[in-house]
């Protein structure tokens, strides 16, 4: 049945509908056109905000639409931790919405308003989004200095998970970015969690410092110094609730160990991890001896200070990083599965970490690697195996 066909059809067999039904799916309707102009910055998109009232059965005709035929733009949610994190996450994954939470926690300090705005945790990364905004500014904020100036913000480096200090674990980050409203300024941050050997399971509280700020005095009196770690503290700080579910148990990994014995170094993955978030891809690698000792003839043996001392001798990263940083994540053809994308995320004398986008772990190629590419094509006698 064509399309024309099937409105008339339906419109026809459509009674006229009770003005109060009618009222709600306008609302509904004028709610989602809202968020969707919203959501774009082209002033087509926002021309959408406009329009005159439809009719009755025209307006159920428009509400079947909206929920057959866009049910996922109408139900998913677009985080904008995805947004601001894209160089790193990648394009949100379909996944989203069964790890991801909003608007777990307000308070106001000092006349500044605090707002935990997402959350997320994927059983590698926690992924956490809090606003700062003056309400008494009209003027973008493009920096934290009129938050810091009313003594709120970040005045100790840890935060709490169900009481427990956190360190800053290896490969975490932050990011800032001007809030949409006048006077606001957001946080974006990751928290390779992984890396502090701690896991998350269940509804569990996050506690971080970015209340009042407190003097040194009290940042000493909370400090351990046989445990290096920070005690719970009792003021300057915001507290919420977050449900980390399973997903732990939804986390798929291989152990390939696939050896790949190159010119310059032996290498293979130990770890393949597919989250509901992103792909995690560990390499262990061993340098060719010869490789080093003709690498450290070209070039010495490292870096010297001034009075001649070595303080840094040259070892496998130097040796084969070119080759580490030219790995691509491709299929058993060599195609790139994530043109465009650079997944390196670290590379050391034994060890290279790659972390790509969202991957579905039952819909995998049959064969993976990581290969060198080099103007598109993929080098297959210099890769490692992933699957």
């Amino acid at each position: 049945m064509k399309q024309e066909t099937f409105c008339k059809e339906l419109a026809a067999l459509t009674p006229e509908m009770p003005e109060s039904f009618h009222l709600r799916v306008e609302t509904f309707l004028g709610e989602k056109v809202r968020e969707e102009a919203q959501a774009s910055a082209s002033p087509e998109r926002r021309t959408l905000r406009t329009g005159r009232r439809i009719g009755r059965r025209a307006l159920v005709i428009a509400l079947i639409a909206a929920l057959l035929l866009g049910t996922a733009a109408v139900a998913a949610t677009q985080w904008d931790i995805f947004r601001t994190l894209r160089v790193i996450l990648g394009v949100q994954p379909p996944t989203a919405d069964s790890v991801m939470q909003s608007i777990l926690c307000h308070e106001t300090v000092n006349g500044v308003d605090i707002t935990v705005r997402e959350a997320g945790y994927d059983g590698r990364t926690l992924l956490l989004q809090y606003s700062f905004r003056l309400p008494d500014m009209v003027e973008p904020l493009d920096d934290l200095s009129p938050v810091t100036q009313r003594g709120v913000g970040w005045w100790v480096d840890a935060f709490w998970i169900n009481g427990q200090a956190m360190d800053m674990a290896a490969d975490s980050g932050s990011d800032y970015t001007a809030g949409d409203v006048p006077g606001e300024i957001i946080r974006t941050d990751y928290w390779r969690l992984d890396n502090l050997g701690v896991t998350l399971s269940g509804e569990v509280e996050i506690v971080l410092p970015i209340g009042e700020m407190q003097p040194a005095e009290y940042r000493r009196a909370i400090y351990d110094a046989e445990t290096d770690q920070y005690t719970l503290p009792d003021r300057g700080i915001v507290t919420f609730r977050i449900d980390t579910g399973d997903t732990l148990c939804r986390v798929v990994t291989l152990h390939p160990d696939a050896e790949a014995v190159l010119p310059d170094v032996t290498a293979r993955v130990t770890e393949a991890a597919f989250t509901p978030l992103m792909t995690y891809i560990t390499l262990k690698l061993a340098v060719n001896p010869a490789s080093l000792e003709a690498y450290q003839a070209e070039h010495g043996m490292g870096y010297y200070a001034e009075d001649g001392t070595l303080i840094w001798a040259y070892g496998g990263a130097d040796v084969f990083a070119e080759w580490a940083e030219s790995l691509q994540l491709v299929d058993g053809a060599g195609e790139m599965l994530f043109p465009g994308y650079y997944g390196g995320n670290g590379v050391g004398n034994t060890w290279a970490e790659f972390i790509y986008p969202y991957l579905d772990a039952s819909a995998l190629p049959e064969e993976m690697w990581l290969a060198p590419v080099r103007d598109g094509e993929a080098d297959m006698t210099l890769a490692v195996r992933v699957k």
